[in-house]
């Protein structure tokens, strides 16, 4: 064994202290490392605490105004989706209103609101900006309605159409009472009107007793009460102060339409001029949302997935 000179003693000594010193701090550095890693990741999760809300989003962050204008028929989910969404988002303000889905389409075409909500696609022809975007949110049926008075449970096709083009004028030649027949007709602007005049009317013009407003609620009240009064709506608004008949004997249910024996339906659409990451799409985003979805199979609508294989039919 060698033996240190004095010297050599107090080097080694101070080499120790040193190293000592260096280990002792590269492990609190180490330390530090970890808890600044995991609390990076704790914010990026959104833990309760890491300033975000318990849905992933920085909800304080999120803020301004969606206007949202058009189909009547759509207009009670939006509405309702629109008030859950700014629970979430409680720095974004919502304005939905209706007025018809060739409202809501010329609104968005002109700037006027941020999205034009819609029954029908629309024409490039008439819609030409490359930048209108289809979002498809849902399905919705529709029905005949008639006063309650009207008993008879299902109409004809032809017998419709005889109807709605002001060729019969009694009810009492489609075994009903001896009464005048009035139809109501929904405004131009109707997207409700488009799908019915493609695909109950043959394309058909309607003629009948003209709404002044395009309103679903308005329709049934009209019909309601009107003696003798037929119209058309969504199924979602439907209530006992009408009587709901069916088209060829057949009525408006999810079973019949994906057998395809019930052909009054269509995709709702919300359309938009501004894309990309924004408010509005935020709130697009949320429409597809199993919460949103829900909520729109509560109020009667169809989930988007409940007739992919019947995509064509309603834009056709």
């Amino acid at each position: 064994m060698r033996t240190l000179s004095g010297d050599q003693s107090v080097i080694e000594a101070i080499y120790e202290v040193t190293w000592a010193s260096i280990v002792a701090r590269l492990q609190r550095s180490t330390l530090f490392l970890t808890l600044l890693s995991l609390t990076v990741l704790l914010v990026g999760c959104g833990i309760p605490g890491g300033g975000a809300g318990g849905n992933g989003t920085n909800n304080e962050d999120l803020s301004g105004h969606i206007r949202v204008v058009g189909s009547t028929a759509l207009l009670p989910l939006v509405t309702k989706a629109a008030d859950l969404f700014h629970q979430h988002h409680p720095g974004i303000t919502m304005d939905v209103e209706g007025g018809g889905s060739i409202t809501g389409l010329k609104a968005v075409t002109n700037h006027q609101a941020d999205i034009g909500d819609s029954d029908i696609y629309a024409d490039p022809a008439l819609y030409p900006d490359p930048n209108l975007t289809d979002h498809i949110v849902c399905v919705n049926m529709f029905t005949l309605i008639v006063e309650p008075h009207i008993t008879i449970s299902s109409l004809t096709t032809k017998q419709i159409i005889s109807i709605f083009t002001g060729k019969s004028m009694n009810w009492k030649a489609f075994g009903g009472p001896d009464i005048p027949v009035v139809p109501i007709i929904r405004p131009a602007t109707s997207g409700t009107r488009a799908l019915f005049r493609k695909y109950v009317l043959g394309g058909a013009e309607e003629s009948g007793h003209p709404l002044t407003t395009d309103a679903s609620m308005g329709v049934i009240n009209a019909v309601a009460h009107t003696p003798g009064a037929i119209g058309y709506v969504t199924t979602v608004l439907v209530n006992p102060a009408v009587h709901e008949i069916g088209i060829d004997g057949v009525t408006a249910t999810v079973q019949n339409i994906k057998a395809g024996r019930y052909r009054f339906w269509g995709y709702e659409h919300m359309y938009t001029l501004e894309n990309g990451i924004n408010v509005t799409t935020t709130f697009l985003d949320f429409m597809l949302t199993a919460e949103a979805q829900q909520l729109a199979q509560k109020l009667g609508y169809l989930p988007v997935s409940a007739l992919a294989s019947k995509a064509t039919q309603a834009g056709a």
